[in-house]
């Protein structure tokens, strides 16, 4: 489909991307000068799938209702020359498709990027909204390494009484679809925790857990895995890399069960999986690195006891010379001070003395 250069009140710049039912484009809205994301739904759809535009709204007021750092806000729901699209912020960075095939990034930052996408995720799961398309390429990583969900085009309410979805059609991406999305059963919050799990694996790994030649033979594979999971289970991550903890192989492979009742059910308790696992690392690796320091103490040994011998002697010497030159100066400079001092002495000794004395015949006489 043709785009014009200008749709209302926002000049074309380029074309992002496409799909099979739209496509995205960077514009400007020319009177306060912002450069914005349009995503326009293809007109030639419009007879022939009579649902696409409700669909359509459907998914930028979901969007909408989701004020969450990590998910793309959306600015406006409009209509030009029947042709329907909704502007949303326009977010620099890098497809995590491709961070995913550089293998750039270190363990920390991945597991950084998987926190903030699942509290972005449970936001939508306490909207009772799930995405149903979870994937990197839905998702773009910015310059300071946040991560941002672009793409709501199959989100579902789970309390929206209207059924937009015909019986039989399979939504979701092949690659990132739960057992329950490609057989028969009932999609949920916990259908999006599966696609995290394949998403956090493929990060962590650069491999996907379920391969594929064709989206029918992942479908089949899926099913599969639903039937016989202990046969179709993918390798462990620690198996790829082994650098991987086992504690976050066990918290992808609890995402990846193929029964729904045994996952987490929302993205919220992938995040407090992930939390408390980014801080017992920290912990970790804080406790690494104080070990390191110590085992680095003995290299500065030498010169430590240099300065051990070195000093002491220097004060002890200095201690001596004071104290030889205060010795003379009271006993051959000062001796009637001196025996002043001892007159004064004696004296005090026999008033105790008699003070003592005294005290003592008075406790005699009381018993």
């Amino acid at each position: 489909m043709e785009i014009p250069s200008k749709i209302g009140k926002y000049k074309i710049l380029k074309r992002l991307g496409e799909g099979a039912s739209g496509c995205v484009v960077k514009a400007e809205q020319e009177v306060i000068q912002r450069i914005v994301a349009l995503k326009i739904l293809f007109s030639n759809l419009l007879e022939e799938k009579p649902l696409i535009v409700k669909r359509f709204h459907r998914e930028a007021r979901l969007a909408s209702a989701l004020v969450h750092p990590n998910i793309v806000p959306i600015f406006e729901i409009d209509e030009y020359n029947k042709m329907h699209y909704y502007t949303m912020q326009y977010i620099e960075g890098t497809p995590m498709v491709d961070y995913i095939k550089s293998s750039v990034l270190s363990f920390d930052t991945k597991v950084d990027i998987c926190v903030e996408l699942c509290d972005a995720l449970a936001l939508a799961h306490s909207r009772t909204i799930i995405h149903r398309d979870m994937k990197p390429h839905n998702v773009i990583i910015t310059k300071e390494m946040h991560p941002v969900i672009l793409d709501f085009g199959i989100a579902k309410s789970l309390v929206e009484e209207e059924q937009m979805t015909q019986v039989g059609h399979i939504l979701g991406s092949a690659h990132y679809m739960a057992p329950e999305q490609a057989g028969p059963g009932n999609v949920g919050t916990y259908t999006d925790v599966f696609a995290v799990g394949v998403m956090i694996y493929e990060l962590m790994t650069g491999e996907r857990p379920f391969q594929g030649g064709n989206v029918k033979e992942l479908i089949m594979k899926r099913i599969q895995y639903a039937q016989k999971p202990e046969l179709y289970r993918p390798p462990q991550m620690k198996e790829l890399n082994p650098q991987i903890p086992e504690k976050m192989d066990s918290i992808v492979f609890k995402c990846l069960e193929a029964n729904p009742k045994n996952r987490y059910q929302t993205a919220g308790e992938v995040l407090k999986a992930l939390q408390q696992f980014r801080t017992e690392l920290s912990l970790q690796q804080a406790i690494q690195k104080s070990d390191q320091k110590v085992d680095v103490v003995p290299l500065s040994i030498p010169i430590n006891k240099k300065a051990s011998y070195v000093y002491p002697l220097l004060i002890a010497l200095f201690l001596f010379l004071a104290f030889a030159s205060f010795s003379f100066w009271v006993y051959y400079g000062k001796q009637e001070y001196l025996n002043q001092a001892k007159e004064i002495q004696n004296k005090g000794s026999q008033k105790i003395q008699e003070a003592i004395g005294n005290i003592l015949k008075k406790i005699k006489n009381l018993y």
